[in-house]
């Protein structure tokens, strides 16, 4: 059981390194188009097709699968000690919710707990379903959501045409004008408007986190059931099979830059595949160098995934933003995606540190007194 668990945290930890380099350009430029960023150095355009290509859309669904691998660890473990699990399972997506609505609210709106949190409520429903409801579901989704990879680009360059004011107040506006500009505080709408407006998104959050985060989510709670990191190493020459969506993935999200929307359209394919192939690989390297202290930074960085994923965040907007050091669209892609990887390197550093002493972060702390009710 340990070791299936230490290689669900490592590749926890490892998620979040693609989660912090695909997030770098929002932080810096707060939106991801090449016109919108126009990088002038060629490092800086090396950089940028390297998170396109090989990072950006192909770590958050392995974020999924986890998630989804772990909901189901999380529901077998209430069994085991014979206890409910509806009560927890709908705390845990209220306390992910919350911490989401916070999050977006006082730190980056570019969250990803308020997605989980919304998906899992629709996702209870298919914890006792068998597997070959939860592959057929997660194969549907997928389907359905590769169409919204022939807009994404288009829709992102829409975007960046009305983001003058806001793009202002990221680089100059005080840390209270960016709060107000992002949750639209105006005094101009009734309040009654506003929070219609506001439940309107919530609603449209759960709509879409169903398709957005679905298929890797429903392809984890499946490989759950069929408790598929028990015994991992005898899965190895399965595990080498699928390492060959690497280059499959990289060739197809490649094609992204021609101007068609069959190329489009396998971009979408290739981030699904390229997520398949870097977990395998990963889990590879883990298995032959599991008990090097590089293996357990991993691991205990994992264990602590909520509390850096938070901390990544408020470490980026204080670089960039302007109530903070005001470098904002100022550093250029290739020296922002250095800026992560040194981010990352301290993580993993104080993640180790932290687990000598502590064995839960503090926020995962709080998140589990809530689930529990202080239990």
């Amino acid at each position: 059981m340990k070791k299936r668990i230490e290689v669900i945290d490592a590749l926890r930890g490892f998620s979040l390194l693609g989660i912090l380099i695909a997030n770098m350009l929002h932080f810096q430029y707060a939106n991801v188009t090449l016109a919108a960023i126009q990088p002038t150095a060629w490092l800086d355009k090396i950089a940028f097709y390297f998170t396109k290509v090989f990072v950006e859309a192909s770590f958050y669904p392995i974020f999924g699968f986890l998630f989804g691998y772990g909901v189901i660890l999380f529901v077998h473990s209430l069994e085991k000690r014979e206890l409910k699990t509806r009560g927890p399972l709908w705390r845990r997506a209220i306390g992910l919710i919350l911490l989401g609505l916070l999050h977006i609210t006082f730190v980056w709106d570019g969250d990803i707990l308020l997605m989980y949190g919304s998906g899992l409520l629709i996702f209870m429903l298919f914890i006792k379903r068998k597997i070959k409801t939860l592959l057929i579901w997660a194969a549907l989704l997928a389907l359905c959501m590769l169409p919204l990879t022939i807009v994404k680009t288009d829709m992102m360059t829409l975007m960046a045409a009305d983001m003058a004011t806001t793009l202002d107040i990221l680089k100059n506006g005080s840390y209270v004008e960016v709060v107000q500009n992002r949750i639209a505080s105006t005094d101009d709408v009734p309040l009654i408007f506003y929070m219609i407006g506001l439940i309107a998104t919530f609603v449209m959050m759960v709509v879409l986190s169903f398709f957005a985060v679905g298929p890797f989510l429903l392809l984890g709670m499946a490989a759950a059931k069929v408790d598929f990191f028990k015994h991992i190493a005898d899965k190895k020459a399965l595990l080498k099979r699928l390492t060959v969506f690497i280059p499959i993935g990289l060739l197809c999200k490649s094609l992204l830059f021609f101007d068609h929307f069959v190329a489009k359209l396998m971009h979408g394919v290739g981030a699904y595949m390229l997520a398949i192939g870097y977990m395998a690989l990963f889990v590879i390297i883990f298995m032959s160098a599991q008990e090097s202290k590089y293996a357990q930074s991993f691991v205990n960085l994992g264990r602590l995934s909520l509390t850096n994923y938070l901390m990544q965040s408020l470490i980026c907007t204080t670089i960039f933003y302007g109530y903070g050091l005001g470098f904002f669209g100022e550093l250029g892609v290739a020296l922002g995606l250095l800026i992560a990887l040194v981010i990352y390197s301290l993580q993993l550093y104080l993640a180790n540190l932290y687990s000598k002493r502590f064995s839960i972060g503090p926020v995962e702390w709080v998140l589990r007194k809530f689930v529990y009710l202080g239990k």
